[in-house]
């Protein structure tokens, strides 16, 4: 069973010292915090589950960066390791009241990364970039199977694998999953996610993603696009079941910005790559997924499906905008529909959601107009999505969600089209 093999006391100067590290670990929670013990002690019994030994230096959340590794007090965590731990410091960027508070930061990744290029670490793991979150629920095993396939074996990327409950992650399964799916071909569910292994394969192309919006969370960095870009060897474990964090006070708009608006950014950056991709493939996953213990409670969609009406009947104009006159016509229909009726086609849905990252790259209306308009759309989607559910049973809501991204598959001839003559509408 190998051991954690922390950084020794080295007398040579930096050159030495940084070539001993294997592994930068992120943790989300600075010196003094409550949750820091907690997260170390389960960091310290994962690597004695490892396959084999590694060497690792924390990356903690600072006022100031600290590139040279410093020795952890020994009262941070109990019982105290034989060997000392060390540490660097990364500053966290000011928050920015409006935006998600667990969203990924663009300049957070980047000295993560910088300081993974700095110690010359093999490879990077990340918890989390939300200082407030509880690391309670990621256990060692869990751990284990987070770091593992990167250290003990020759994967680039370890994207976590959750077992979300039916109405958990929406907006990432109608639209982040099964989008980056179709255009990078790599079925990765989280794409997203907040915690994750990297090789060093990725550090460069992180520490210089560049910010190009004027929001807090800039241009979010997408390890799992990164890695498909490039070709790398990717796969997923089976995390078990995560409940979101809170996005209280967070208008539905916003947080469909500030989620797909990314995205959208990334497929302008790489539109040569996509459109060059056909179908998708499967990832390897490690670990056995959790039994799901999901309370079977019907939603309630009547407020969703007024919404929809509402935006149907104030909101024809700027849509048109947008939408082809086919689909216009088709969301007329959707909204002579009583609530226990509605049901928006999967291919209605993928191409609404190409149609809207057209109109974010051809920027003819305002941004945050457009969210405005997709919210309605939406929220449609998500009352078919409950009313199926509802009928179907939660046991059907994962292959639900397999069924979307076939449409989107299956709709991607229509993005290729849309996108390189914009200015031609379908019937």
């Amino acid at each position: 069973m190998a051991e954690l093999e922390a950084l020794q006391e080295s007398k040579q100067e930096g050159s030495q010292a940084i070539s001993q590290t294997d592994l930068l670990m992120a943790i989300p929670a600075p010196l003094g915090s409550e949750l820091l013990t907690p997260a170390l002690q389960n960091v310290l019994q994962a690597f004695k589950l490892l396959s084999s030994p590694c060497q690792v230096v924390l990356a903690l959340p600072g006022e100031n960066t600290q590139d040279t590794p410093a020795e952890l007090p020994q009262n941070s965590v109990e019982p105290a390791p034989d060997r000392p731990l060390r540490y660097v410091n990364y500053p966290l960027p000011a928050a920015v009241p409006g935006t998600i508070p667990w969203l990924p930061n663009a300049a957070t990744y980047r000295e993560i990364a910088r300081l993974a290029i700095t110690l010359q670490a093999r490879a990077c793991t990340v918890l989390d970039t939300d200082s407030g979150f509880s690391r309670d629920s990621l256990t060692p095993e869990k751990l284990t199977l987070l770091i593992d396939p990167g250290i003990g074996g020759s994967f680039d990327l370890v994207m976590p694998l959750y077992a979300s409950l039916a109405f958990d992650d929406l907006v990432n399964k109608s639209i982040l999953y099964p989008l980056t799916r179709t255009l990078y071909g790599h079925r990765i569910q989280n794409p997203l996610a907040t915690e994750f292994q990297m090789s060093s394969k990725l550090f460069p192309a992180l520490a210089a993603n560049v910010v190009r919006d004027s929001m807090q969370q800039g241009r979010l960095p997408w390890p799992a696009t990164i890695a498909a870009s490039k070709n790398l060897k990717i796969c997923q474990a089976q995390l078990g079941v995560r409940r979101p964090s809170s996005a209280d006070g967070i208008e539905l708009s916003d947080a469909l910005a500030q989620l797909t608006g990314p995205l959208f950014l990334d497929m302008e950056d790489n539109a040569a790559l996509w459109q060059r991709i056909r179908g998708s493939h499967d990832v390897p996953i490690f670990g056995a997924a959790s039994a799901s213990t999901e309370p079977t409670d019907t939603v309630d969609v009547r407020h969703m499906v007024e919404a929809f009406h509402l935006g149907e009947r104030n909101l024809r104009e700027l849509w048109a905008l947008i939408l082809p006159p086919v689909t216009l016509l088709e969301l007329k229909k959707l909204s002579r529909l009583s609530p226990d009726e509605f049901h928006m086609r999967d291919t209605l849905w993928a191409r609404i959601v190409y149609d809207f990252s057209l109109a974010h790259r051809l920027r003819n209306i305002h941004r945050t107009h457009l969210f405005g308009a997709l919210t309605p759309l939406y929220l449609g989607w998500v009352a078919s999505y409950a009313v199926e559910i509802n009928q179907s049973g939660i046991a059907a809501a994962q292959q639900r969600v397999e069924q979307l991204a076939r449409a989107y598959e299956s709709e991607k001839p229509y993005l290729l089209s849309r996108w390189r003559w914009p200015d031609r509408f379908h019937p």
